[in-house]
Parts: C-alpha cells; structure tokens; sequence
C-alpha cells in the first residue's frame, strides 16, 4: 500500500458500497441527523430565555448531534470501531441528560465535577494538589455512570439493558483484542463490504435507535418551549425510525415518570 491514496480508495470504496447496500438506513440516518440540527438551532434561536441547567441541557444535546454525525460518516466509511466509540458516548449522556433533568442530587454533583475539573485545567502546570486530585476523583466514584443508571431505572428495566443490542454494539466500542469489529482497511488488507458488511448494517441501526433517543430526551427537556408543530414532527421522525429497526429498551427513565412530558414507549420493550 503506497500512500494516503491507496487508503482513501480503500474508505471511499466502502463508502459508496455501503450508500448502494443499505440505502434506507442511510437515508433515514441523514434525515434524523439533519432534523436534530435543524431542532437545536431553532431553540437555540431562544438562548437567552433558557436557565442554566436548560443552557447545560441543550449544550449536552448539540454534542450529542455532532458525535452522531461524525459516527455515521466513519460507519459509511467502514469504521464501525470508532464509530461505536461515539455512539457509547451519545448513549451515557442520553442517560446523565435525564439524570440532571429528573435529580437534582445528580444534577449537583455535575455541577461540582463541572466546577472541580474548570479549576485543575486552570491550575495545570502550576498549584492543582494531590488533595484536589484526590477530591476529584472522590466525586466521580461517587456520582459513577452506573449509579446514576441505578437511580433512573427500576432494577428490572436496568437489567434489561445488558440484552440491548444497541447498547451490546455500543460497548463492543470499547473492545479488546478479541471483539474488535471489522474495521476498514484491516490488516488482511481487504474492506469491509467484501468481508462482513452486515456490520454496518447494525452500526447504522445503532445510530438510528440513539438519533431517536436523542430526540426524545430533547422534547423532555424542551417541549414547553417548542410548538405544537416541532414536538409532532420530532414524533414523526422517531416513529418512521422506530419501524425501521428492532425493539429494544428505550431510554426514558422509568422511576421519574411523573416529571417527564413524555412517557409514552415509542419502541416496544424488548424481552
């Protein structure tokens, strides 16, 4: 292989194959993805009438937008891996975005970390302590992902997760040497469509069930400030995705129903 060239060919050619092979996923990606952008900078129009914790919430959603983004351009390019990396992240904040909006001992301790870590990049290079450090990392075992997970869903729902297959394709991200995907190019040298191409296909749906998570987790943060028009489109958008891809659990917290504005499963349960 002589030169970025040959790589570029080699990503290009998966990226296409990918576009021919599975057409729906893709075009039913770019719309959630674009409808996601559109639904931000249409509330972030109305910044200034947001609180704080809303200012935070919408900050965490439009991160959620770009990671989104970026993994559906590297899935399209055969890298599942990476990919998965930023669906992984996309997934926790969903979860941490209803923490912060459902508990306000979650929403605390973020605020804490938030303060604690603005200080050490500060003080980098110069008078951040070891007690601090220590202090730091207190706060986050404490305040752990799966704490949070505990706190939000009931202990069935919780367990139910471990048998999502997006969240079982989200934590394959984070793989050793024995569950890493089938990466273009890889190091036989062939791409991806010629060897497993049905990666992609569950990479893209993957994607598909965290755009349509996203989007719910935004109308439960912001559906009193949007209309009537925006919040049944977001409905829309979700159900066309919801009939494309498996059931699974969804990720609207089942132990704070009484604070959300919508509860309504848009996907059924999975067994």
């Amino acid at each position: 292989m002589d030169g970025y060239d040959a790589l570029e060919r080699l990503y290009s050619h998966v990226q296409q194959r990918s576009g021919q092979l599975f057409a729906p996923e893709c075009a039913l990606a770019e719309k959630a993805l674009s409808f996601s952008f559109s639904s931000y900078f249409m509330l972030a129009s109305s910044a200034g009438f947001l609180d704080a914790k809303s200012q935070r919430l919408a900050a965490l959603f439009y991160r959620n937008c770009v990671y989104l983004s970026a993994a559906y351009q590297m899935a399209r390019r055969g890298m599942p891996d990476p990919s998965g990396n930023n669906m992984r992240t996309v997934f926790e904040t969903i979860v941490w975005q209803y923490g912060y909006l459902c508990d306000d001992s979650i929403y605390s301790a973020f605020t804490g970390l938030n303060k604690l870590e603005e200080e050490k990049f500060r003080l980098l290079g110069g008078k951040w302590s070891n007690t601090k450090e220590r202090e730091l990392e207190n706060l986050r075992r404490k305040h752990s992902f799966q704490k949070a997970m505990k706190t939000l869903y009931s202990k069935s729902t919780f367990e139910r997760f471990f048998s999502n297959p997006y969240w079982v394709l989200c934590q394959k991200a984070h793989s050793s040497i024995f569950g890493v995907n089938y990466n273009t190019p890889n190091m036989e040298g062939s791409t991806t469509m010629e060897k497993r191409p049905e990666e992609l296909r569950d990479t893209l749906r993957a994607l598909l069930y965290l755009s349509a998570e996203n989007l719910t987790c935004f109308l439960n943060c912001f559906g009193g400030t949007l209309s009537q028009e925006r919040i049944d489109e977001i409905l829309a958008v979700n159900n066309e995705v919801n009939r494309k891809i498996p059931p699974a659990q969804g990720l609207v917290p089942d132990t704070h129903a009484g604070k959300l504005q919508f509860t309504l499963r848009l996907r059924k349960i999975g067994k």
